[in-house]
């Protein structure tokens, strides 16, 4: 465990020093999703992300605007995957999903005060998740599920030093998953679901490292 500590803070000071615009996110997400199909309401499940953010911070330090910054966004999360019966109000076939996903993130950071040690950024996330964990690997699918997704996030960075803080903020994002016909049996319980849709968001904690 120590020599994974060591690994990991050696090659951010590392990264830090080679490439000053160099920054690296890694965030925790806890919140839920509204998931719906055509033939289906809609269910209410949890969700659990753990996100990492990797790229490049370019200053620009015009008034409030003091960057943008372009990443690499990649991430786990585990969720239910379930449906709601279409006659009733409660929730069937209720599965244990885990996602991995990757994509590009794009954010703007914002200033208010020189001399505070908050900024703000926001920005927008984009890529594609796939769901290669169904019920503990019990469930094998034809074909690996995937979903496109859009995320747009705020986060509040609070600095301790100058190349460290600590960040929390929220996001709220949209899904479409993309799956094989003929898994609809495993995935669906036998219903002829052919669109599955979710909306959620999360409340975001983590530590961020990087030159302000």
């Amino acid at each position: 465990m120590k020599l994974k500590i060591f690994i990991i803070t050696s090659f951010l000071t590392i990264s830090s020093a080679l490439f000053p615009a160099f920054e690296f996110e890694l965030l925790s997400k806890f919140g839920f999703a509204d998931s719906w199909t055509d033939l289906t309401k809609s269910v209410f499940e949890p969700r659990i992300n753990i996100n990492l953010q990797m790229g490049y911070e370019f200053p620009v330090n015009k008034g409030l605007f003091k960057g943008f910054g372009l990443l690499f966004d990649f991430g786990i999360d585990a969720n239910m995957l379930s449906i709601a019966n279409p006659n009733e109000n409660y929730k069937i076939n209720q599965i244990e999903a885990g996602g991995v996903y990757t994509g590009l993130a794009f954010k703007f950071v914002l200033s208010k005060n020189p001399s505070s040690i908050v900024d703000m950024a926001f920005g927008l996330a984009s890529g594609v998740k796939f769901i290669p964990i169904i019920d503990d690997l019990k469930i094998k699918p034809n074909k690996v599920p995937f979903s496109p997704y859009v995320r747009l996030f705020l986060e509040d960075r609070i600095y301790t030093t100058e190349k460290a803080a600590l960040v929390a903020g929220f996001d709220i994002y949209y899904e479409y998953m993309f799956f094989d016909k003929n898994d609809r049996n495993r995935l669906f319980a036998g219903y002829n679901i052919n669109q599955h849709h979710s909306i959620g968001a999360n409340a975001t904690i983590g530590l961020r490292f990087g030159k302000r």
